[in-house]
């Protein structure tokens, strides 16, 4: 089943670490605003890792709203959704990803943000399986990820650099993206 989605979130590493207490706001509060994020959208986070994340959204979207958080096969997979249930959680729906698709819909036109870090020496041991020879360690640069998301028909929206310094992966960043005017899977 194809799940039609408005708005995605995909946070690289468990949940976007980012503390952003310092600042007097947090992650989901600075993902709200860069999303326009209403009460009643569809939001989905890929790689959502214990949900953290996914469980602030779903609180933000309301009962009419309704949040999709993946997550590959495995522990972590399992944990989320213990955690959703036993949390009685409603308007929060776990998928299982696979490695090359989310399972996901984004509606034509919808935004898309990703959250990643920097290449990092100290994970090159961490680095995926498969992934393009540009990437020398674990992490991709803005630019490398813009032309794969471009290649793939969505349009630049906005950049943030420096979306977090507190990353143990390095410097984070933030592309908003829109989706191409026709269905696509992210």
């Amino acid at each position: 089943m194809r799940r039609r989605i408005e708005l995605v979130l995909a946070v690289a590493l468990v949940s976007a670490p980012f503390d952003a207490r310092a600042e007097g706001e947090s992650e989901a509060e600075r993902l709200a605003t860069l999303l326009a994020l209403e009460s009643g959208m569809r939001v989905a986070e890929i790689g959502a890792g214990e949900g953290d994340l996914a469980f602030e959204m779903a609180e933000r979207v309301g009962p009419g709203g309704r949040i999709f958080a993946t997550e590959l096969e495995g522990d972590e997979l399992n944990a989320l959704r213990g955690r959703v249930k036993f949390a009685a959680v409603t308007n929060l729906t776990v998928v299982t990803a696979q490695l090359a698709a989310t399972g996901l819909a984004l509606v034509p036109g919808g935004t898309f943000v990703a959250i990643d870090f920097l290449p990092t020496w100290y994970l090159v041991p961490f680095s995926p399986d498969g992934v393009g020879e540009e990437r020398t360690g674990h992490g991709i640069t803005p630019d490398a990820a813009l032309r794969e998301f471009e290649a793939a028909g969505f349009a630049r929206a906005r950049v943030i650099e420096s979306w977090s310094d507190r990353w143990f992966a390095g410097e984070a960043y933030a592309l908003a993206l829109r989706a191409p005017e026709r269905a696509t899977t992210p």
